[in-house]
């Protein structure tokens, strides 16, 4: 997608752009999977697949997975310095939890969540610094469920470059720089 020509200049043009036109969810086969759903992360563990380009902007669904990589690569056109995150939840060393992925970027020296997916938190929010912006996501990540987590795990993520499913996306995550927040 060409943001420029889209009109789409800035990280508020980017969150009216996706707010008029995208949608939180998956399709498989033209069925529309919400969040809503009480067998949706059975659904996307067989279904899913990561929407990349212009294949998400056509398909007009997507979960943070996608929202994020879709958000990145706004980034890098408009030439912002940003970085991509991945929390890992675990209810206990046996059962996996939810997970995230958001985008901090740079200007005027301070830091930026961009945050599209998670309605809650949806907008754009000010921190002094990338630490603050991941103790305060973490905290909001943390206390937006209703069972506490044994452990959570942050990853600094590379771009993805193929349409992975659930399991290739996690690894993918997992194989980037582990984030410790001391």
């Amino acid at each position: 997608m060409n943001f420029l020509k889209n009109n789409i200049k800035t990280p508020k043009d980017l969150l009216k752009y996706l707010s008029e036109n995208m949608h939180y969810g998956f399709t498989y086969r033209n069925k529309v999977f919400s969040d809503n759903e009480e067998d949706f992360n059975d659904n996307m563990n067989k279904y899913y697949k990561l929407r990349l380009k212009e294949n998400f902007v056509k398909n007009k669904y997507g979960v943070c997975w996608d929202f994020c990589e879709f958000e990145r690569l706004f980034f890098e056109e408009m030439k912002i310095p940003h970085e991509c995150y991945f929390y890992i939840s675990f209810f206990s060393r046996s059962e996996g939890g939810p997970t995230h992925t958001f985008l901090l970027y740079e200007h005027n020296g301070k830091c930026y969540w961009f945050e599209y997916a998670w309605q809650k938190f949806r907008g754009i929010w000010e921190y002094k610094n990338k630490h603050e912006a991941l103790v305060d996501i973490l905290k909001k990540f943390s206390d937006n469920f209703n069972r506490k987590f044994e452990n959570i795990e942050i990853y600094k993520i590379k771009k993805a470059k193929s349409r992975l499913n659930t399991y290739e996306f996690v690894n993918h995550c997992l194989s980037g720089e582990k984030i410790e927040l001391n």
